[in-house]
């Protein structure tokens, strides 16, 4: 079956079909290949020199820099007519998990070829481009994007550093300063954004050894140390003219066409993450015994394992599935030619929303197993001698850049209400005539793809109430925020759950019996954990907005609408029997997570 065009959001308001979903069982040899090829690199070469490139050793990470560009990692999304590789969305999200293998160097190597390389490859002119770009792809050029500033992180548009053209018209005259900008110690070209004349948000190419541009100490920080992170400071630096990066007052589109496949690729690189840190744990609990048992075996410690499992086989489903969703849109747009600037930006706009939800559902994910990992580890996991440590702390990070879990729950929410008032998404009429039911019964297969597109039901009604109970500009205050996070929560649940069901059942025809089986318990504890969270919610939200009888009335659909925990504990015996049987390695994957090796983030 060909998949149908979609609408961003769409998923709400819809009913998807399991071939309708991208999952990473979709992909082909050539990408499996590309992530084999990643992760023998990284253990041949990067997993060796893990120490010191924790002590931020240049003379170590650049010539493991340059190896990983020999490898086609810098030219995999530059375009053939640019003399890169041009591989697909689907590819490009399986090399993005696969950076999970490549530890303290995964940091650099995003931030030169993800935000550092493809702006220039999407706004820079022919020149820039051959000036920059076979440069960067062969890793002897590093790059770095240099948009936050001491006064300006989630607030990015709001930047204070200025560019004032010069007298003569030759050079923007940049002052200002920047901070937390990843490879700034060793980056060779900066993707810099300032304000021309205080106003015009825009972006720069700003070469390292301008004059004025003074690169500080790199940061002392709480994980990724061998991330080279370090402040800018900007003092009367002449940038030719011929080196702004697109046009003046739309630096906005450079940062944000970066951010929003960025956020899709964290996804993936994160469920990635969360697979090794599965594996690596089953493995210390099997081993590690207590009582004269392996802790495995114990009831609570099998409850983690198991809603682990769960959590990281449903990270993996949300990352494919929203790099398909992408995929199929920039494909059906290329079916009469090759896309203009602004239909790719358009296509990768109309997907943001779930960019978002896919990067708060992969790193609060990863976070929450990286603790639970720590929790199984015991005392062993507050030392730094086991992997658990390292894990907590590096994984911290991840929900706060490439925009904070906050900012992406706003920011999916504020995009629902601005294409209702587009007309883009029926949701309103939708919500307007939505009655609530009781959910499908039934432990199968089928029965859970009903019972999690039912979910639905829950976010129509809430949303129906908050619309009706806030005009814009409550719904838009600082103090609505509360009321869009929310209704943030339900959708990103919502989506999780479908997007595990549908890739179980995707897979169901063609998987043998225990495949089958697993991933259906593995999609009922995502199911349960989802309503849970989608109870919470939305229960929080309509207590805020409602009161007395339409309040008991409201809870009490709330109630009938959702699946209740049926048959739990027996689920997670399965799992974790199966975990154990597997080595913590859930699906056939074109890249297999050692059972002893580490996980550090990328």
């Amino acid at each position: 079956m060909s998949r149908r065009a979609r609408v961003g959001g769409d998923y709400l308001v819809s009913r998807t079909a399991p071939d309708e979903v991208v999952c990473p069982e979709d992909m082909g040899e050539a990408e499996r290949l590309l992530m084999r090829t990643i992760q023998e690199f990284a253990d041949r070469e990067v997993t060796p020199a893990a120490d010191e490139i924790d002590r931020r050793n240049i003379d170590v990470v650049r010539p493991l820099f340059e190896k990983a560009a020999e490898l086609g990692l810098f030219m995999a999304e530059v375009p053939d007519t640019h003399g890169g590789l041009g591989l697909s969305l689907l590819a490009v999200a399986g090399m993005a998990e696969a950076r999970s293998y490549l530890g303290g160097l995964a940091s650099t190597v995003f931030a030169h070829q993800g935000v550092g390389t493809l702006p220039l490859v999407h706004f820079g002119t022919p020149e820039q481009i051959d000036r920059y770009l076979p440069s960067l792809m062969a890793g002897e050029r590093m790059a770095a994007f240099a948009l936050t500033e001491p006064g300006s992180g989630s607030d990015a548009i709001n930047i204070r550093t200025s560019a004032v053209l010069n007298e003569t018209g030759t050079h923007y005259v940049v002052n200002g300063a920047k901070q937390w900008i990843t490879n700034a110690g060793w980056a060779d070209l900066f993707v810099l954004f300032a304000k021309v004349d205080g106003v015009a948000f825009s972006a720069f190419l700003l070469e390292r050894d301008t004059p004025g541009l003074v690169v500080g100490e790199a940061e002392r920080l709480m994980g990724q140390p061998g991330s080279c992170v370090c402040p800018l400071q900007l003092s009367d630096v002449e940038i030719p003219v011929d080196r702004l990066l697109g046009e003046v007052g739309k630096g906005h589109r450079v940062a944000l066409c970066t951010l929003n496949l960025g956020r899709m690729k964290m996804a993936a690189n994160c469920a990635g993450l969360t697979k090794k840190i599965l594996a690596t744990t089953t493995a210390y609990a099997v081993e590690r015994r207590q009582f004269g048992r392996p802790i495995a075996e114990f009831g609570l410690i099998e409850r983690k394992l198991a809603q682990m499992a769960a959590a990281s086989w449903a990270a993996e489903a949300v990352a494919y599935r929203t790099a398909g969703l992408v995929y199929d849109a920039t494909e059906g747009q290329r079916a009469g030619g090759d896309l203009s600037l602004d239909e790719t930006l358009r296509v990768q706009a109309e997907f943001a929303m779930e960019c978002a939800l896919a990067k708060v559902i992969g790193t609060e994910t990863y976070h929450g197993m990286a603790d639970e990992a720590l929790q199984v580890y015991g005392g062993n996991g507050y030392s730094e001698d086991y992997p658990a440590a390292r894990w907590y702390r590096d994984s911290r990070i991840t929900r706060i850049y490439e925009g904070t879990s906050e900012i992406c729950r706003l920011s999916m929410a504020k995009t629902l209400f601005r294409r209702i008032a587009e007309g883009r998404l029926p949701l309103l009429a939708a919500a307007t005539g939505a009655t609530s039911g009781p959910p499908p019964r039934g432990d199968h297969l089928d029965a859970l793809v009903q019972q999690a597109h039912g979910l639905k039901q829950v976010f129509l009604d809430v949303f129906r109430e908050t619309w009706s109970a806030l005009d814009e500009s409550a719904r838009l205050a600082p103090e609505g925020q509360q009321y869009l996070g929310g209704l943030a929560d339900i959708a990103l649940e919502i989506f999780r759950a479908e997007s595990t069901t549908l890739r179980a059942a995707k897979l169901a025809p063609t998987t043998r019996e225990a495949d089958r089986v697993l991933h259906e318990a593995l999609s009922r504890l995502t199911l349960h954990q989802a309503t849970a969270r989608i109870r919470r919610a939305a229960n929080e939200v309509l207590g805020a907005l409602l009161t007395g009888d339409r309040l008991r009335d409201a809870a009490a659909g709330v109630t009938a609408a959702l699946p209740a925990p049926v048959g739990l504990v027996e689920t997670r015996h399965l799992v974790v029997r199966e975990l154990v049987a597997r080595r913590g390695i859930l699906s056939t994957p074109p890249s297999h997570a050692s059972a002893t090796a580490d996980a550090t983030p990328g």
